[in-house]
């Protein structure tokens, strides 16, 4: 954080916003919780006296995307550490930067686009991600399960990318690329699926966990 955001925050907090619940990204404000910022119109109009030109984004959408990443990686980060996000321009690693910017102030974590050894790697996976490796893994016949990598976090998992496109069109976010998914079997299936079952995709990766986890039970007890 440059010496201008750390003045920006400051006055928000004077303000009386909480600025573990918003994000600053390229002089624009994102509220990830309105209810647990206290961000309220007249505290907006407020900011706006010292700072009239950056933007206010108020989105449920991005309040949707920023709870499901939240609820996500409450046990895949520790206080202080320092993530590495890609700076490849491409959506997916814009949206994770800046939900995970306000956890600078809550876990003091930093960000870098620089990687070292020690650092997390940030995987911008997202739930389209693993429910295709889910299906391919079906049709191919071999056992449904995450292989996650070590010293990574993904904070997508339970995302999808419609709302990530979504977002990133209604906010006018300039981006270079994002993730395109070819025409296959599996995606065939979940388009198939999608259509008769609300919220496969999470049914599914839901499902996955839950055997994940009785696997692991169970080879505790032999």
């Amino acid at each position: 954080m440059n010496s201008e955001e750390k003045i920006i925050i400051k006055k928000l907090n004077k303000i009386g916003v909480d600025t573990r619940f918003i994000s600053l990204y390229e002089n624009e404000i994102y509220i990830n919780n309105l209810k647990f910022s206290k961000f309220s119109r007249k505290k907006e109009d407020e900011f706006h006296e010292y700072y009239p030109n950056i933007k206010v984004k108020r989105s449920k959408l991005f309040q949707k995307i920023c709870i499901k990443v939240s609820r996500t990686i409450k046990t895949q980060i520790e206080p202080r550490q320092t993530l590495y996000i890609e700076n490849d321009g491409s959506i997916e690693n814009i949206l994770l930067y800046i939900v995970l910017e306000p956890y600078k102030r809550k876990y003091g974590i930093k960000i870098t686009n620089e990687y070292e050894k020690n650092h997390i790697k940030v995987n911008n996976d997202c739930l389209d991600d693993f429910t295709i490796k889910y299906i391919d893994l079906m049709t191919n016949a071999e056992q449904i399960t995450d292989k996650l990598e070590e010293k990574n976090i993904y904070p997508l998992t339970h995302v999808p990318h419609t709302w990530i496109l979504d977002w990133a069109t209604t906010n006018n976010i300039k981006y270079i690329k994002n993730k395109k998914y070819e025409k296959t079997i599996s995606t065939e299936i979940i388009e198939f699926l999608e259509q008769h079952i609300p919220n496969v995709q999470e049914s599914i990766k839901q499902s996955v966990n839950y055997l994940d986890k009785n696997n692991q039970q169970n080879m505790g007890k032999e």
